[in-house]
């Protein structure tokens, strides 16, 4: 008895031993009984003949198991099969959690930002300067509004596995380059240089195009945020190995040490002020990088405060 009694204690369990009358010989653990009083049993009749469970109040779930000369372990708290259990039963419902939610968003969403469309053109009258100035404030919220309810919507469909990137050889040079033509018109708002480095011959890769493309988006979005006006941003591509690496480095004012291990963290944002000053939900980096391993592959940074940063992303080649 002993022995597992121990075992019970190091693993973190809460135990009593219990005689025939159901009174405590010995007990451990959280909220663990006196001896010699009486565990409650919720009922069960004691001694038990075979193992036993009920829900108590006091403890939750009991477990109850027949010893030696009628005596009777109880067992109580959270066994790792149990907290697997619950897990997986919480994973289970949070995808329809998140659907259900994102979907009810989106409705009072869209009905915002049509009727101040309508009324930014006009359509119930004139609008003042300042009227019109509030509603673009408004519109551009809902925008913000639009844009978290898709990215809480794609990492719950990833976490799910409902959402399974494709894997089939693509040019990932033109995918390169649509980025950066995407990008380079509010880049030179900010008087920002943003070249591309992508040689002719660059090998196909393995992954699907449109999430390869929201990949290298999230990169560049971030390298064009956190780099000040006159900086510069640089999208390369190379063979490597088995695959290809996509580098996006920056001019930018880099990334803390403190923070440099939970970059890809879901709603991570940094206490810098520099970051502070800018507008986002930390949630498209960690997509990006879950996006990347659901294909295969790998995303990941250099960086130190104040010189700048180059995130990478690694392909299979196909």
């Amino acid at each position: 008895m002993q022995k597992w009694t121990d075992i019970l204690t190091h693993e973190g369990f809460s135990w009593a031993l219990l005689d025939e009358q159901g009174r405590v010989l010995a007990a451990s653990g959280k909220d663990a009984p006196p001896a010699g009083t009486l565990f409650p049993t919720e009922g069960v009749a004691l001694p038990v003949s075979e193992a036993a469970r009920f829900l108590s109040p006091q403890f939750g779930t009991v477990r109850l198991y027949p010893l030696e000369e009628g005596k009777t372990l109880a067992v109580w708290g959270a066994s790792p099969q149990t907290l697997h259990e619950a897990l997986e039963a919480e994973r289970g419902r949070l995808p329809s959690f998140i659907s259900t939610v994102t979907h009810e968003l989106r409705l009072p969403l869209t009905s915002i930002k049509g009727y101040a469309d309508l009324l930014v053109k006009g359509v119930m009258g004139p609008v003042t300067d300042q009227q019109a100035q509030f509603l673009t404030v408004i519109r551009n919220n809902v925008e913000r509004m639009a844009t978290l309810i898709d990215r809480v919507s794609e990492m719950g469909k990833l976490e799910s596995g409902r959402l399974r990137p494709k894997r089939e050889p693509i040019d990932l040079a033109p995918v390169l380059l649509g980025v950066v033509a995407q990008y380079r018109p509010r880049c030179g708002e900010k008087n920002q240089t943003l070249k591309a480095e992508v040689p002719e011959d660059l090998p196909k890769i393995l992954g699907d195009r449109g999430r390869v493309s929201q990949i290298i988006e999230a990169m560049v979005d971030n390298a064009y945020r956190y780099t000040p006006e006159g900086g510069s941003i640089t999208v390369r591509a190379e063979p490597e190995g088995d695959g290809v690496v996509v580098w996006v480095c920056d001019t930018g004012i880099g990334i803390k040490p403190d923070d440099a291990e939970r970059i890809f963290t879901p709603f991570f944002r940094s206490e810098v002020e520099e970051v502070r000053a800018h507008q986002g939900w930390g949630l498209s980096l960690h997509v990006a990088h879950t996006l990347a391993e659901k294909m295969d592959g790998s995303m990941g940074f250099e960086s130190e405060a104040g010189g700048g940063s180059c995130f990478w992303l690694r392909l299979r080649r196909a």
